[in-house]
Parts: C-alpha cells; structure tokens; sequence
C-alpha cells in the first residue's frame, strides 16, 4: 500500500514540476531592460531593434506629429531606408493610432509601398494603450506606455534571440495577435 502512495506523491508533485520547469526554463533566456525614455534614447532604440529585423518589423505607436517624434528624426528615416535597401526580404507594418504627415511614413511609402505598410486604428485611442515595436515575430521588442503626446514614456526591451519560439510568442504573442486584428479592422 505504501508503494502505491508513494506513487502517488511523485505522480502529483514531482512530475508536474519537472514539466514546470521544462516548460519555463527558457524564460531565463530572455533579456528585460526598463526605465523611462526621451526621444533621443527612443530613436537609438527604434534603430537598434530594426537592425535585429531579417524578415518583418511590426510597429504599433500613436504615431502622431509632434517635436522629437522618430518618425520625422532623419537618423531614423535612413536606417529604414538602409535596412530595406540591403535586406528585400524585410517588411515592415505600422498600425497608428493617429492619421498625421509623418517623414517616414511618406518616404518609405513612396519608395517601398509594397513592404512598408500602414494602417490607421478606426475609433479613439485606448487609454492604457500598449505600444510596440516588435522585430521577427519576438526576437528582440520594445513595449511602451504613455499619455498621448508625451515624450517621455515608461518601457520595457526585452530581447528573446536566445529564446525558443515557444518563449518568443509567450512573450510577444498577445501583442501580435492583437496587431493583426486590429489591422483587420483598420484603414490605409
């Protein structure tokens, strides 16, 4: 009888916390840096994590038109246009929140309107929006939260290019599933 207990207690306790920790032991593979950010540190960043891009970038911010925006900084403008140059498997997908004249925006929809896609968010902005900055599908990203218009927002970059896939979506996943919804619902 006593065989059987002990049986008992491995099938309920020591089999589920080898499957936990196989599970999430990947996790300590993922990078996390945090703080606050002005725009100079939110250009750098932006051009950090396009350069990580191979395959697609997606790109979801308010994307309106205000000073220090790094969707007018010309630093920005040609390391896009750099990247998209010398990589022709590269898209790159913007979701906005706000319809404004952006440098970026227009250049590169001019120059490579079938790999830079935009779309513009239908209704008001979401009070606690999450914005995004997300390269092949969570190899590296950057996530944000802040009041419309400000310039200096609290983030996260959390870089996954140790990670496995399966962390990679555990990390990133709602936030592309929810692009691409919204994307559906969205205009160009």
């Amino acid at each position: 009888m006593s065989e059987f207990i002990v049986v008992g207690v491995v099938a309920c306790a020591v089999v589920p916390a080898i499957f936990l920790w196989w599970w999430y032991w990947d996790s300590a593979n993922v990078r996390v840096q945090d703080g606050v950010n002005d725009d100079e540190t939110a250009a750098t960043m932006f051009i950090d994590i396009l350069q990580a891009a191979q395959e697609t970038l997606v790109i979801h911010d308010d994307g309106n038109k205000m000073a220090g925006t790094v969707y007018d900084d010309a630093a920005v403008v040609e390391a896009v246009r750099h990247q998209l140059a010398g990589n022709g498997a590269l898209r790159i997908q913007c979701l906005f929140n706000d319809r404004e004249d952006l440098d970026l925006v227009r250049q590169m929809k001019s120059e490579y309107p079938d790999r830079f896609l935009v779309w513009y968010r239908e209704g008001p902005r979401p009070i606690q929006d999450i914005h995004y900055k997300i390269a092949d599908d969570g190899v590296v990203g950057h996530l944000s939260l802040h009041g419309h218009r400000q310039s200096e927002r609290k983030f996260k970059l959390l870089d996954c290019s140790d990670a496995k896939p399966r962390t990679r979506k555990s990390v990133f996943g709602k936030y592309l599933d929810r692009f691409e919804a919204e994307v559906a619902a969205a205009t160009e």
